[in-house]
């Protein structure tokens, strides 16, 4: 009989990799794509968010999350959680990527479109 992983270790195993994502940084970027896909996940979605809430002042981060979002949906999931985090960055931070917020706007994947609207309308709305 083949062992198999129960939720709980799923779960203690999940964190531990988020963890150590989060202790690497999103400087390097296969650590940020993981950090994105750790967004996807109800059991790593919390912690991952607050990482880059600490962050929102990072245009470095931006700028790589708004490169990410922008190779659309055949690049997996990455591209979705990017325009996700996007969308949280304040509208002083995102208001430069405003060209890039428009493509993503428009693009015919709702998963970046909606992300993309929303960041516009926090702009918008700031102005």
């Amino acid at each position: 009989m083949a062992d198999t992983e129960s939720d709980s270790e799923f779960s203690e195993r999940q964190l531990r990799l988020a963890s150590a994502a989060i202790a690497q940084g999103h400087s390097d970027p296969e650590n940020l794509r993981e950090l994105l896909i750790c967004t996807t996940s109800t059991i790593t979605h919390d912690m991952v968010e607050q990482y880059f809430r600490q962050h929102h002042q990072d245009k470095e981060l931006l700028r790589a999350l708004v490169s990410i979002a922008l190779e659309g949906e055949d690049a997996g999931d990455a591209p979705w959680a990017a325009a996700n985090t996007i969308a949280d960055f304040p509208a002083s931070m995102i208001a430069e990527h405003r060209a890039a917020l428009l493509e993503l706007s428009r693009h015919e994947w709702t998963y970046l479109q909606v992300p993309a609207q929303e960041a516009l309308a926090k702009i918008d709305s700031s102005s």
